[in-house]
């Protein structure tokens, strides 16, 4: 009925601690669903993943980004916990098999700065942790129905900016990296547990050492992340394709070689930043063996060959949409598995995007000129 639909979207505003800077969008969304006569679905939509993600914490979101997090993504109930007089919101989240994106709402202990522009981390760093016991880094833990007992995975933690960085109130966005050849996927509808010992600044040189960590909010909290999705991955066909050739590669960077690349060195200096020039030369040859496409990354995996043992290679790709733009990745790393002559690794896109928008993947090695044009099964031939 419109009267529980606007009972339950009330809640919604009520669980939200920051109504004065979310609540409008809901509170809109309340009075127009008590107006009228909804049906089911539509009032569904109204605490779906991606909706709530684009009313309260990304404004910019298109529809159909919005809508892929709506098939991937889920709310969670009871949304809330508090701790030592810290309440954290998980308001959303949505995934595929290798990547885990969360939405927290942090309200710290009356009087507390949470501020924009640093970094936080939800785990215990504490200098006198031992960093090898598995229960003092348990910041995602498979719960006791997963037939698994480890997740391989990295986190980044963005705090999201906000109106007010002087108060204590603060949103973030947590992504969580899978790693492929892995038996835990994240859509894999096991129980997975995010865990937070406390909201912590990152302090850069504490007493000229590494980076230290500042306890801004106390409390622990444990959140069951698992989900189930039904998600499209499109294969392409790229079996066999091969680039490479003679590669010169030249960069600075402002710390010493201490003997590692000395040898690199041009003896010239940046006229910019005065940093010096670097300089490597290698012979390297790609062997494409597969790649995957999802609303959110891609997999692949390439066979490679180099003279130089100490370097590996990963896929060198781009996903070009319709409109003539290239989709941008998050992470774009190498990959997470090496042998000495092959390697799998994911690439995640910075936003979801919808499949039927892709026009084609251009992989290769642009340097050289030696790329190749793959468009997605079902659309044209490659």
């Amino acid at each position: 009925s419109s009267q529980r639909i606007k009972e339950l979207t009330m809640n919604k505003v009520k669980k939200t601690h920051n109504v004065r800077r979310f609540g409008v969008r809901l509170l809109v969304a309340a009075a127009i669903v008590s107006a009228l006569t909804m049906t089911a679905f539509a009032a569904e939509r109204i605490f779906n993943a991606g909706d709530i993600i684009r009313d309260l914490f990304r404004e910019e979101l298109t529809d159909s980004q919005a809508q892929v997090m709506n098939e991937l993504g889920g709310t969670f109930q009871p949304e809330s916990q508090t701790s030592q007089g810290t309440t954290v919101t998980l308001a959303a989240a949505y995934g595929d098999a290798y990547m885990l994106h969360l939405y927290f709402q942090v309200e710290a202990p009356e009087g507390t700065v949470l501020p924009d522009g640093i970094y936080y981390d939800f785990c215990d760093r504490n200098a006198t942790i031992d960093y090898s016991d598995p229960e003092h880094w348990a910041d995602l833990k498979p719960g006791e129905d997963a037939p698994y007992k480890t997740i391989g995975r990295t986190i980044d933690i963005e705090p999201l900016p906000d109106e007010n960085p002087q108060d204590n109130e603060k949103n973030f966005h947590v992504t969580v990296h899978g790693q492929s050849g892995t038996e835990c996927k994240f859509n894999d509808g096991y129980s997975k547990f995010f865990n937070m010992t406390g909201i912590y600044e990152q302090v850069p040189n504490v007493d000229g050492d590494e980076d230290g960590y500042v306890l801004l909010a106390p409390g622990e909290f444990s959140f069951n992340v698992g989900m189930a999705n039904q998600l499209q991955i499109l294969e392409l066909d790229v079996e066999g394709l091969h680039y490479g050739g003679h590669k010169v590669r030249t960069w600075t960077h402002d710390s010493p070689c201490g003997g590692f690349c000395d040898g690199e060195l041009t003896g010239e200096t940046d006229s910019a930043t005065g940093l010096p020039i670097h300089q490597e030369e290698y012979d390297y040859q790609i062997t494409v063996k597969s790649l995957t496409i999802s609303p959110l990354g891609a997999q692949w995996t390439v066979a490679y060959e180099s003279e130089d043992a100490n370097r590996s290679f990963g896929l060198g790709f781009r996903v070009i949409l319709k409109d003539g733009t290239a989709v941008e990745y998050m992470r774009a790393g190498l990959g997470d598995y090496f042998s000495d002559t092959e390697s799998t690794g994911i690439s995640y896109f910075k936003d979801p995007v919808e499949l039927s928008e892709i026009d084609y993947v251009l992989i290769g090695d642009e340097e050289l000129g030696q790329t190749f044009k793959v468009y997605l099964p079902n659309t044209e031939e490659t």
